[in-house]
């Protein structure tokens, strides 16, 4: 069993890394110093040597920002079989919200009410339907650049008399009074914290407390996270609706709730998910390691498509 850690920073994960340190198969690799190298419809991580095959489970710690370095990485897993926390494709819904929001909604999944536009003379005009407080959120090149909580058509004016960068578009959403439940999800089990919310500010998730989700919580919880594709989030939600979705769990802020707990079921969660894949991942082609033998020559593409065919038919 070989568990492989894919984080931005080794601090971020340090907590995870000690509650795994029991599997003496378990390896970091900071992504910075990743180096993926495609050839011959094969992927290796060059700054580590090796192959992903040798891996029953990757976990990928990463901003949604860096998508076009992710997203060839998740497709060669998705190949290989091998588990993962983050779907192929997941990470280009995730990077923008605005396309974000209308997968939810596609979904019947809840949302506070949002319209998008590219035009900053449209703004008034859209901002019509939807009622004050609304917050409006400004990006550039798919990142955001300005969150504002606009109270009524007065500054709402003021605030488009003020842009003078270039912007690329406009999420106007409706501003949802009331405590934000913070969720830590691992695959369907999930860490709530309530914490208390106000115009002016929000307390953060470690000044929060534990909170019971009801049914109608959870399962709007479970099915954001199958819709856009992660298997470990972070979701956020003010009365019943979704307002956040993250494939980074803040560990050092849920601490302050839940102690080590979060980190100790996701050591939990991906050491089941590499047995799993471990136990199952025995085909012909293995007999006395002669499919890690022929990984190395020439005739990997013919092992890895034959392996493929093999498992899709278990």
């Amino acid at each position: 069993m070989n568990i492989l850690i894919l984080a931005e920073k080794k601090k971020k994960v340090q907590n995870l890394l000690n509650a795994l340190n029991e599997s003496k198969n378990t390896t970091y690799l900071r992504l910075s110093k990743v180096v993926l190298v495609s050839k011959n419809n094969r992927t290796r991580i060059k700054a580590f040597g090796t192959e992903l095959e040798e891996y029953d489970a990757i976990y990928i710690q990463a901003r949604t920002s860096l998508s076009p370095f992710i997203e060839p990485l998740l497709e060669e897993i998705e190949q290989i079989g091998n588990y993962t926390n983050i779907k192929k494709g997941s990470y280009y819904i995730g990077e923008n919200e605005p396309y974000l929001t209308v997968v939810l909604s596609q979904a019947e999944i809840p949302t506070p009410k949002s319209i998008s536009t590219g035009s900053v003379k449209n703004i008034e005009s859209i901002a019509k339907k939807i009622q004050y407080p609304l917050i409006i959120k400004t990006f550039f090149i798919k990142k955001p650049q300005q969150v504002l909580l606009v109270n009524s058509q007065r500054e709402l004016k003021l605030f488009i008399k003020s842009i003078k960068t270039e912007i690329d578009g406009f999420l106007i959403r409706e501003f949802i009074q009331g405590d934000i439940i913070s969720c830590a999800v691992i695959g369907e089990k999930i860490f709530p914290v309530k914490r208390k919310s106000s115009q002016t500010n929000s307390k953060e998730i470690e000044q929060g407390k534990k909170y019971k989700l009801n049914q109608k919580e959870r399962e709007i919880i479970l099915k954001t996270l199958k819709t856009i594709g992660y298997d470990i989030a972070r979701i956020d939600l003010v009365k019943g609706k979704i307002i956040k979705v993250e494939p980074i769990i803040p560990f050092e802020e849920f601490r302050g709730v839940y102690t080590n707990q979060i980190e100790l079921q996701l050591a939990n969660h991906l050491t089941q998910k590499a047995l799993e894949h471990e136990a199952n991942k025995i085909s012909p082609y293995d007999f006395l390691g002669i499919r890690k033998f022929l990984s190395k020559t020439f005739f990997a593409p013919l092992i890895k498509h034959l392996t493929k065919i093999w498992r899709d038919k278990q």
